[in-house]
């Protein structure tokens, strides 16, 4: 299947107003961001968010002199002696959209799991967040011959496979949203009464959920929905022009790599790796890669700047 190159986007420090910060579930919710201005952006690319608010502490260092520390003397750098974010945390985007009034809005969907979405869970209409983006070298690509889309996320990974959708219906292209979560309450879906996904039906996607316990959709993993629907659905048709498109927990991506493998389905995922810049420069996002067509030594490839989306034949993981 065709790759489409992405090509440099640009990026920024944005200052953004939140619209509203809906609940969507347990501990998750749909945070709206809204700026005069948000450069032009693409599915599986994703934004580094301030978790905390950036004037409101002055800085109390009074001097910069070598000092000696020892156990309980006080801190006075705010960024220590409390328990702040003080690095910005990525988040993929959701969607994004043009306001009448010109101004950008950008939705990122979080899940409480630390002090930093803590705090993005507190904030209000009104308030104030720093947003860097958008970032990843590599999104998403839709390729001219794409028949049909099956879009297979995962927890924190399902956010993107949104946004994804809105562009798959923009270019004329079929889709399946497959969504996978450990309990009923942990899906962030808005739910039709007929158990649908609004987020994938919207487009006229069939939305397929699977949570672990059974209490929402299909009992078991994501991976075997997918197992089943092309066994079922798709059998005997030709598969080169069907790509899956997933995101979530490596472990999850990994099983569906292997699952394509076997089907002979093209596999793209956006990783969820751990980064503290988004930007090449802190070098924590390494993954290692080698071209789709060899079996020859790997190399590091940053997922920020190299992905985040990768054809999961590139992967030596």
């Amino acid at each position: 299947m065709t790759q489409v190159a992405s090509q440099p986007q640009r990026r920024g420090v944005f200052m953004a107003r939140v619209v509203r910060n809906d609940p969507l579930c347990t501990d998750h919710f749909r945070l709206v961001l809204r700026m005069p201005f948000f450069p032009a952006s693409s599915p599986g690319q994703f934004v580094q968010i301030a978790c905390r608010t950036e004037d409101a502490t002055p800085c109390e260092i009074v001097s910069y002199e070598a000092r000696e520390w020892t156990p309980g003397m006080p801190l006075h750098d705010p960024d220590f002696s409390s328990a702040q974010a003080y690095l910005r945390r990525p988040f993929s985007i959701a969607g994004r959209r043009t306001a009448p009034d010109g101004s950008a809005q950008v939705d990122v969907i979080h899940r409480v799991a630390g002090k930093g979405t803590r705090w993005m869970a507190g904030l209000k209409t009104g308030d104030a967040v720093s947003i860097l983006g958008p970032l990843g070298g590599r999104s998403f690509w839709i390729p001219k011959e794409l028949e049909l889309a099956l879009l297979v996320g995962g927890g924190v990974g399902i956010p993107p496979m949104f946004y994804l959708a809105e562009a798959l219906h923009a270019a004329g292209k079929r889709a399946v949203g497959f969504v996978g979560a450990q309990r009923k309450d942990l899906v962030p879906l808005t739910l039709r009464a007929d158990g649908a996904g609004d987020e994938f039906n919207r487009y006229g996607y069939a939305t397929v959920i699977a949570t672990d316990d059974g209490s929402l959709g299909m009992r078991g993993f994501v991976t075997a929905a997918l197992r089943q629907y092309v066994l079922n659905e798709l059998k005997n048709k030709d598969l080169r022009n069907v790509a899956v498109y997933c995101c979530g927990p490596t472990v999850m991506m990994k099983a569906t790599a292997r699952l394509c493998l076997e089907l002979g389905l093209t596999c793209l995922v956006s990783l969820e790796q751990p980064m503290a810049c988004g930007m090449g420069t802190c070098q924590s996002c390494v993954v290692k890669w080698r071209p789709a067509e060899t079996s020859g030594d790997w190399i590091y490839k940053l997922t920020c700047t190299d992905g985040p989306v990768f054809d999961t034949r590139e992967l030596a993981w």
